[in-house]
């Protein structure tokens, strides 16, 4: 009997589509400009931008919340969020080997924010608002070294930490009404900290960029516009130089030349929510409603010429270029420091490069960004495959590893989909009770069925010769169409299931259907005659159902977790196997995995 057992190995994943787009600052860039790093879920992947090549960390036990890179590269950090009343983990790695390095769990539920200093011998993370500390660990003795309060009891959470660029002591967290600057006394093991001057002018402030001299900070804030702090005041042991104070400029808003004084200031629309200094007196601006901006400061106004501007927010910028990206700025990286190249990635899932020369985009990778629902490939073919998901359906390249066609339908979910065994169609089905075919090659709409049920289609299955579609619906009916170049029409209506119908499947003759249900059962058709030919019940939701090759077996899987196989002539069980140790198995058996048993 031990001769027979197997050592089933783990798989690794070959390549993931997409990255996790909602998280801030979650894509960064190596130093040496060829590897690009994001968030995936609980991993972390590093793509390398010259061969397309990935690579993935493991070890958060649950989505990763944000990432850094230390300045030389050599460490890389990244935090997690977790469960309310558990704590989350922060992990420093070694880039080059791509193990772990260290990892602690002192803060709670989430990690806001994370950053190395600049002499990459402390790492700063910032917890979230169930945690509301400051957490610095020595990089070298790899212990913390101390933990504060982040915020005074009487500003906001904290959102976003730096460090400075020539200063290895001093970092600067910002929030919600929250702006401080920060010294770490390494000996001492404690920390000094400084609130900066902004008088009235309170803001929630987002992304945050240090000019390279150290003498200038500029935030984003939600309100929509840039507010400039003066840091000519650091001291490594008192913060800030006796009798000098870090304090705000102004916030600075957009030049609207057609609009008379006074009204001339336009503020970023959904907030400013990341920049990045070009070079002096050039930022570029990510917006909150995709805006990508590159802006100057007005060399016609100064300061003293605005103390009595009517705003609070003053119009200094000047607007040299823009774009948009269609969706929340989430990171904002520069490509290289001697290129014009710059790496966007938005809360819709998607990674843009952005030239600031010509002022285009070009997608470099995307995902849904809600569930998928299905996967299929065509028929003889293991190149390209297509997902469903809500409002899209989207072909992808395993080769290229990205997306090459996109077919929206807005507001709408695709719940299942198939390519006809000739490869000229993907028939498609939608919450909305409407089957849609569209090309493959350009996505152009075929032809639609519409109200094909009245609470939504829930599965379909095209014959083998295209000429026939089963679909099924949520209020449990089994609808056989008859398709024609020009004419779709309705052949029978089969009733005999009480839940959503999750998978149909024809048989190699596309004689018989198989329709699997949520409430317990899978009935054999007999698509000829439209007559029912076998029931077969089990105590577990049905997932799928799939016919063997040769047509005389039949497997389904439920929520149970458990793998069936039964007779198709009289619908007897043959066998059971334990798929998962999970609650639900929810995946689709394709044939291919079929022929393995």
């Amino acid at each position: 009997m031990s001769d027979l057992l197997v050592e089933v190995k783990k798989l690794e994943p070959r390549a993931i589509f997409g990255a996790n787009g909602k998280v801030e600052n979650g894509v960064q860039l190596h130093p040496d400009k060829v590897s690009m790093i994001y968030s995936l879920g609980n991993k972390i992947g590093i793509s390398n931008r010259l061969n397309n090549k990935q690579e993935f960390l493991s070890g958060h036990t649950h989505a990763v919340s944000c990432l850094t890179i230390s300045k030389s590269g050599q460490y890389l950090a990244s935090g997690q969020r977790n469960h309310m009343g558990f704590p989350a983990y922060v992990i420093m790695w070694d880039f080059a080997t791509r193990k772990q390095l260290t990892r602690h769990d002192l803060h709670k539920v989430l990690v806001q924010s994370i950053a190395f200093t600049a002499d990459e011998k402390c790492l700063v993370s910032v917890g979230g608002k169930d945690d509301g500390t400051v957490i610095v660990l020595d990089t070298d003795a790899r212990t913390p070294i101390c933990q504060t309060p982040a915020a005074r009891s009487i500003s906001g959470n904290a959102l976003t930490v730096c460090s400075l660029h020539n200063s290895p002591s001093h970092f600067i967290v910002a929030g919600d009404r929250h702006l401080r600057m920060w010294s770490i006394q390494r000996e001492q093991k404690k920390l000094h900290v400084h609130d900066m001057h902004v008088g009235k002018v309170q803001r929630i402030y987002t992304g945050m960029q240090v000019d390279e001299n150290d003498q200038y900070l500029y935030l984003g804030t939600m309100t929509g516009d840039i507010v400039k702090v003066s840091l000519k005041c650091c001291d490594p042991v008192n913060v800030t130089t006796i009798g000098n104070t870090a304090s705000m400029l102004g916030a600075f808003g957009k030049h609207n030349p057609r609009k008379p004084y006074g009204k001339d200031c336009e503020r970023y629309v959904n907030g400013v929510r990341h920049l990045c200094i070009v070079k002096k007196g050039l930022i570029l601006v990510g917006a909150g409603d995709g805006t990508l901006e590159l802006v100057e400061e007005r060399k016609d106004v100064t300061l003293e010429m605005m103390k009595n501007y009517p705003c609070p927010t003053w119009p200094i910028f000047r607007t040299l270029k823009r774009t948009n990206v269609h969706a929340a700025v989430t990171s904002l990286v520069r490509s290289n420091t001697a290129s014009d190249d710059f790496i966007v990635s938005t809360d819709q899932n998607e990674i843009w490069l952005l030239n600031i020369v010509k002022f285009s985009c070009r997608l470099l990778k995307t995902c849904h960004r809600k569930p998928v629902n299905q996967i299929v490939f065509p028929k003889n073919l293991s190149t390209v495959f297509a997902s469903a998901g809500y409002q899209s359906i989207r072909i992808w390249s395993i080769g290229r590893l990205q997306e090459i066609l996109r077919i929206m339908v807005y507001n709408f979910k695709c719940v299942s989909l198939q390519f006809t065994n000739d490869g000229s169609s993907i028939v498609s089905a939608w919450n909305d009770g409407v089957i849609r075919a569209f090309t493959p090659i350009t996505g152009r709409l075929i032809y639609a069925i519409p109200n094909a049920h009245n609470k939504g289609c829930s599965a379909l299955r095209t014959s083998s010769t295209g000429r026939l579609l089963v679909t099924g619906g949520v209020e449990g009916q089994v609808r056989v169409w008859k398709i024609e170049p020009y004419r779709q029409s309705l052949i029978g209506v089969l009733k005999d299931h009480s839940g959503p119908i999750s998978s149909l499947d024809f048989n190699h003759l596309d004689t018989e259907v198989i329709s699997a249900c949520v409430d317990g059962s899978c009935v054999i058709w007999d698509v000829n005659r439209m007559t029912r030919k076998f029931v077969v019940t089990s105590n577990t939701q049905f997932m799928c159902a799939r016919y063997f090759p040769t047509g005389v077996q039949l497997l389904a899987c439920g929520s149970d977790g458990r793998i069936s196989y039964w007779m198709v002539y009289n619908g007897s069980l043959i066998r059971e196997l334990h798929g998962t140790k999970r609650i639900q198995l929810t995946f689709w058996i394709s044939m291919q995995l079929v022929i393995t048993f």
